[in-house]
């Protein structure tokens, strides 16, 4: 998933549009998105989108928080649809992961389909548990991480710069998330950018989470969806020399240590290789 487009729950006319998009996924946001008078019309109203021809589109789920009284009802109205994953805001430790995991497995359609996405940066609690998202549950896939609900946490009158560059607090967040995701073994999903007019920032802020290792964005506007896709697709030279690298590797008599274009390579580099052709026909 190289992009996947936040669209309201409750908001039929956009979730069309978001079908009709280049988006790789669409997250039905049944939490920020939704006024708190509107909750039960979200629930309905997704059940009117799976009516809906969805293509190739990835489907996820954004529920309300575990510390609400709103998830139970998200969760039985969305399980019988079996998304292809349920997004977890504000997840505090492992524990709210498989809270979500053991209700998948009591859905037989669920069980065989749908996995978690967890947002594990919107509490303080939730950085300094980090560690406890690995072996959560088996359906946890993905992890992602949120500046704007940490920094309402925190009491920050804003999470960036004049530069628009994130406070240290921020970056601390995105790099736990990375680690986290890279020790639970799951994928890392870049946060938002929120300024969507900002087309040269949202390019150059999504090259460094692709360069860093995340490995797709969350978008806020259809107008962002270009620029990441363009960013997160592979490129002809980028699967050739992923291709050599592996090549080279496993032809390699020294049992994992090569030489490649002058530069040494060694299991790492196989790593990063594997990892990028894997992600190929994902995206």
């Amino acid at each position: 998933m190289r992009s996947l487009l936040f669209v309201p729950a409750d908001d039929a006319n956009k979730q069309k549009k978001a079908l009709a998009s280049a988006t790789d996924a669409i997250i039905l946001d049944m939490e920020d998105s939704v006024a708190i008078g509107n909750k039960v019309t979200a629930r309905t109203t997704i059940a009117e989108f799976y009516a809906l021809p969805h293509g190739d589109k990835i489907i996820i789920i954004r529920i309300n928080a575990l510390d609400t009284p709103l998830w139970q009802d998200d969760i039985r109205a969305i399980l019988p649809f079996a998304p292809h994953y349920i997004l977890i805001p504000k997840a505090r430790s492992g524990a709210d992961i498989k809270t979500i995991n053991d209700l998948i497995n009591t859905d037989a359609k669920a069980r065989a389909k749908t996995k978690i996405i967890a947002i594990v940066t919107e509490l303080p609690e939730s950085l300094f548990n980090m560690a406890s998202f690995k072996n959560s549950g088996e359906a946890l896939a993905g992890m992602t991480w949120g500046a704007e609900d940490l920094s309402a946490e925190i009491g920050a009158q804003t999470n960036k710069d004049a530069q628009g560059i994130y406070f240290p607090v921020y970056q601390l967040a995105r790099s736990y998330c990375l680690l986290g995701a890279a020790h639970a073994g799951v994928l890392a999903i870049d946060s938002v950018f929120t300024n969507f007019k900002d087309i040269q920032g949202l390019k150059e802020e999504t090259q460094r989470a692709k360069i860093e290792g995340f490995h797709g964005k969350m978008l806020i506007h259809p107008c962002q969806i270009d620029t990441v896709n363009e960013v997160f697709t592979p490129t002809e030279d980028e699967i050739e020399h992923a291709k050599l690298v592996i090549e080279t590797i496993e032809q390699s008599s020294s049992g994992g240590v090569a030489q490649l274009n002058g530069e040494m390579i060694d299991q790492p580099h196989y790593r990063r290789a594997l990892s990028l052709l894997k992600h190929v026909n994902f995206n």
